[in-house]
C-alpha cells in the first residue's frame, strides 16, 4: 500500500479524469497499450499430442481441454474466432509484483520508452522507478482480451497481493464499466511479517454482472428454508408507493385469494379519495365470508406491498404467491401473504428448482419448492478456511510431481474448487490464462469426477516449464499418482482455560514428557515442540505416509502458438485453410465458423441474414463470375463473398446484394 502512496505522491502514477462517475489510472504508457489488443496479431494453435486415461497420443482425441504453452497475449487473441463470449469462468493469478517474482516485460508494443523495457527483469520497489508503469502495461491488454472472452453472464477472478491490489481494482472497473467489482479477503497463511505488520491475507477481485445470484454454497446451506419471503415492503407506505398500497381479499373458509380491491392511487385517479395520503385509513370492512389483508408489517406499522396489483395476480395464477394463517397479533390481518423473488422464479421456469403444488383445492395454486435450501447464496468477502492456506497448495504440487519447490506459491485446489462452483454449471469452460503449475485444471478434473460434469479447461502457461509441470500435473492427476505426505497425530492436547491456568507449569512438563516419549519410541519420522493451537496446548508428531491418489480420467490436448494469420497484412501461406475460414468468419461476425457444408464447400455460414462464401484455393487465384453465383445454393438477404478478383459489374453485384471482398495475399507468388 505504501509503495502506490509513493507512486501517487511523486506523480508517477495517477488518478485523473473520471469517466462515467468512476475515477480512472494514468501511467507512462497507458496511452499506447489503449489499443494494443486490437494490434496483437492472430495466431494459428499448433496442436503438439493429446493425452487421456492411455497416455499420449499424436491424433487427436477430440478433447476440448487445452494446454496452450505461448505469450497468453497472443494466445489470448487466437482464442477469439472460436471462443468470444463464451468463457462463463475465468480464473488468473498473474504476478503480484512484489519486486521478488523477477517476471519480465516482453509485449511489443510500438514506443520507444516501452521497447526499453523489453526482456528487463522487473525491479524491486526503489531500485526500478517504472515497476508499477510495466506492470499496468503488462495487464491493460490482456484485461481487454479477457474481457472479449468472457461470456455475458461470466464471472472473473483476479487472485493479487496487496501491492497491486488498488490498481487492479480501478483497472477493472474502467475496462468492465457495466460489471460490478468485488473485493474478497482470502487468509492465506499464518503471518507474513513486514516492516512491523503480520500479513495474512491476499485478494481475490470478482468482476461479476450486475445481479450476479452466485450457485449456493452446498457446505453453508441449511437443510430446509422456506422460499418465499414476506411480501410487505418495509421503510415505503401510501405516501410512498400509493400504486402498491391496496386491500387483498381471502376466503375465510378455502384460505384460497379472493382478488384485490383498488390501490390508493386508482381511487386517487378516480376521485374516490381526496384526503391526504398520509391520512388515508386501511378499510377492513369486506364482502361475507371474506377478510381483507392490508400491507402492515408483524410490528404493526403501515407500509406497502412488494407488488402492484397487477402483478400479483399474475404471481397468484402462477403459483408464486403463498396465503397463510396470521402469527402477529400486532395488526388487525387474519393472513401473511408471502411471495417468490425474481430469482426464485427464474429458477423454476428454466428448470433448475423443481416444484409441486401445496393443496389440492383448485382455487389454491401455490407451489412450494422441494427439499429447498439456503443460508450459503451470497459469496462472502472474508474466507478464512485453513484449506486456502498457501502451504497446501505447496504440498499439493509436492505430492502430485513427487518432487519439493518446482514452482513457488501454487493455490490451493481447494480455493480454485470454490472460485468455480460458485459461479459456473457442470458443462462451462473455465480459462487460466496464467496457468503456472495447473491448479485450475487440477479443480476442474475433480469437480469433474465428483459430479460427473463435463466442464472445460483452458490454460495458458508461457514459460518453458508448460509441458514438464504445467501439463504433467494434468497428466498425473488424470491418471492417478502415489502421493508422500505427512500424517500428523496429536500426542498431547489439552484445553487452556482460566481453571486450570495455575497448572500451566504443569501441563507444558506433561507435554515435553509426551514429546521424549514419543522421539524414544521410534514410531515418529518427527515430533513438533509443545505449541499452543485454538487455546490448546498440543504436541503433534508426524509420520511420513505414502497414499494412493486416484485418477479422476479426463483428457486434454497440448498446443503450441503456431505461425501467424498474417504477414505484411497478406494470408500467410503457411496456415492452413481452415484456420483461414475461421478467422475470416470471426472477423466479419465475430462468431465461432459453423461446421462445413458438404454442399457448399465455400460458404462459411450465414449470419444476421448474411451468406459469407469464401472463394479460396491454396495455390490457385480465384474469381467471382457468374459460374460462382451459379454454384450458390444458400438463399439469404444479402452475400458477402470473397475471392481475389471480381469480373461482376457493379449492377450486377448490387441487384444480388452482394459485397465483394478481395481476399488479402500476394498474388503475383501463386
Amino acid at each position: 500500500m505504501y509503495e502506490w502512496i509513493h507512486q501517487l505522491a511523486s506523480g508517477r502514477i495517477k488518478i485523473e479524469g473520471r469517466r462515467k462517475g468512476m475515477p480512472t489510472l494514468n501511467w507512462i504508457g497507458k496511452d499506447k497499450v489503449l489499443n494494443h489488443h486490437f494490434e496483437v496479431p492472430f495466431h494459428v494453435l499448433e496442436r503438439q499430442y493429446s493425452f487421456d486415461e492411455a497416455g499420449k497420443h499424436e491424433e487427436d482425441n477430440g478433447s476440448e481441454n487445452m494446454i496452450i504453452h505461448g505469450d497468453n497475449l497472443l494466445a489470448l487473441k487466437s482464442l477469439l474466432p472460436k471462443y468470444e463470449g463464451k468463457i462463463k469462468c475465468i480464473y488468473i493469478d498473474p504476478p503480484y509484483n512484489t519486486g521478488e517474482e523477477n517476471w519480465v516485460y516482453n509485449d511489443n508494443v510500438n514506443d520507444e520508452q516501452i521497447k526499453k523495457w523489453i526482456g528487463e527483469v522487473v525491479g524491486k520497489e526503489g531500485e526500478d522507478l517504472t515497476r508499477h508503469d510495466k506492470w499496468l502495461c503488462m495487464m491493460y491488454p490482456r484485461l481487454k482480451l479477457l474481457a472479449k472472452l468472457l461470456s455475458v453472464d461470466g464471472v472473473m477472478a483476479v487472485s493479487i497481493g496487496f501491492h497491486e491490489l488498488n490498481p487492479l481494482v480501478l483497472l477493472l472497473k474502467e475496462i468492465f464499466s457495466i460489471r460490478q467489482v468485488t473485493v474478497v479477503t482470502v487468509q492465506t497463511s499464518g503471518g507474513k511479517p513486514k516492516d512491523g505488520f503480520n500479513y495474512v491475507q491476499e485478494y481475490i477481485v470478482f468482476v461479476a454482472p450486475n445481479g450476479f445470484q452466485p450457485n449456493p454454497s452446498l457446505e453453508a446451506m441449511n437443510e430446509y428454508a422456506s422460499p418465499y419471503h414476506a411480501m410487505t415492503l418495509a421503510g415505503f407506505n401510501q405516501v410512498t408507493r400509493p400504486n402498491q398500497v391496496y386491500p387483498i381479499y381471502v376466503d375465510l373458509k378455502t384460505n384460497a385469494l379472493v382478488g384485490v380491491g383498488k390501490s390508493l392511487q386508482e381511487l386517487i385517479d378516480e376521485g374516490k379519495y381526496i384526503g391526504e395520503k398520509n391520512d388515508f385509513e386501511f378499510d377492513y370492512s369486506s364482502p361475507k365470508g371474506q377478510s381483507a389483508v392490508w400491507c402492515v408489517t408483524n410490528k404493526g406499522d403501515k407500509c406497502a406491498w412488494r407488488l402492484a396489483p397487477t402483478s400479483f395476480l399474475s404471481n397468484w395464477q402462477k403459483g408464486y404467491v403463498k396465503i397463510t394463517p396470521q402469527r402477529s397479533d400486532k395488526n388487525n390481518n387474519l393472513y401473511s401473504v408471502q411471495y417468490l423473488a425474481d430469482g426464485i422464479i427464474k429458477k423454476i421456469e428454466s428448470g433448475d428448482l423443481k416444484t409441486y403444488r401445496i393443496s389440492d383445492v383448485d382455487a389454491i395454486p401455490t407451489l412450494e419448492v422441494y427439499n429447498f435450501k439456503t443460508g450459503g447464496v451470497n459469496i462472502t468477502t472474508i474466507w478464512t478456511d485453513k484449506l486456502y492456506y498457501t502451504n497446501r497448495g505447496s504440498n499439493e504440487l509436492t505430492s502430485a510431481l513427487g518432487e519439493k519447490g518446482v514452482f513457488p506459491y501454487p493455490k490451493p485446489v481447494k480455493l480454485i474448487e470454490d472460485i468455480i462452483s460458485r459461479v459456473t454449471k457442470e458443462n462451462d469452460i473455465i480459462l487460466d490464462s496464467f496457468a503456472g503449475s495447473a491448479t485450475t485444471a487440477h479443480a476442474v478434473l475433480n469437480m469433474n469426477k465428483a459430479d460427473g460434469g463435463n466442464r472445460k479447461f483452458i490454460c495458458i502457461e508461457m514459460m518453458d516449464y508448460a509441458d514438464t509441470i504445467t501439463a504433467e500435473r494434468v497428466k498425473r492427476v488424470i491418471n492417478g499418482y502415489k502421493a508422500e505426505e505427512d500424517k500428523e497425530e496429536l500426542l498431547y492436547d489439552e484445553e487452556l482455560k482460566p481453571s486450570n491456568l495455575n497448572n500451566a507449569p504443569q501441563m507444558l512438563a506433561d507435554a515435553k514428557a509426551a514429546k521424549k516419549a514419543a522421539k524414544e519410541s521410534g514410531a515418529y519420522d518427527s515430533v513438533g515442540n509443545p505449541k499452543i493451537v485454538d487455546n490448546h496446548l498440543q504436541v503433534i508428531g508426524k509420520i511420513k505416509a505414502t497414499e494412493e491418489i486416484v485418477g479422476t480420467g479426463g483428457s486434454f490436448s497440448y498446443y503450441e502458438l503456431g505461425e501467424p494469420l498474417l504477414v505484411d497484412d497478406k494470408l500467410n501461406n503457411a496456415v492452413s485453410t481452415e484456420k483461414i475460414r475461421e478467422y475470416i468468419y470471426y472477423m466479419e461476425t465475430k462468431q465461432a465458423l459453423p461446421e462445413a457444408s458438404a454442399d457448399e464447400p465455400m460458404l462459411l455460414g450465414v449470419y444476421h441474414g448474411a451468406a459469407y462464401y469464401f472463394n479460396y484455393e491454396k495455390d490457385a487465384s480465384t474469381t467471382l463470375n457468374a459460374a460462382f453465383l451459379k454454384s450458390i445454393k444458400t438463399q439469404a438477404e444479402a452475400y458477402v463473398i470473397y475471392a481475389d478478383t471480381c469480373v461482376l459489374s457493379e449492377n450486377k453485384l448490387q441487384q444480388f446484394h452482394i459485397t465483394f471482398k478481395k481476399i488479402p495475399r500476394d498474388i503475383a507468388r501463386l
